[in-house]
């Protein structure tokens, strides 16, 4: 439910961005602040990912492959893409959140 509510948000400021749509100072750090506040669900998810992909380095481990070949083993499939994924997301989601602030404060100078 939030991933969807920050999405939301981020694609939102984004079309503003893209239609160049002005965005007043307090706009910009509000939307920081509610994507901040709402990546919580993100950033478990993430967490959620690295154990599978930790689990699966054990059991190929477990299995007779040396470490490198597990782990090089375990980043193949979907779950690593999604892993991939949702880490360049939430890198975006940083980036706009430092982007904002800095937005915000070139209003003030």
């Amino acid at each position: 439910m939030n991933k969807e509510k920050l999405r939301k948000i981020m694609n939102e400021m984004a079309q503003r961005v893209l239609n160049d749509t002005p965005i007043m100072p307090s706009q910009w750090v509000e939307s920081a602040l509610k994507i901040n506040a709402l990546r919580g669900e993100l950033d478990n998810e993430l967490i959620a990912y690295e154990l599978l992909i930790g689990d699966k380095i054990a059991e190929l481990i477990n299995e007779g492959k040396t470490g490198t070949v597990a782990e090089k083993l375990a980043k193949t499939g979907e779950t690593y893409k999604k892993f991939l994924e949702l880490r360049a997301e939430l890198k975006r989601i940083d980036e706009f959140i430092r982007l904002a602030k800095k937005r915000s404060m070139l209003e003030f100078s």
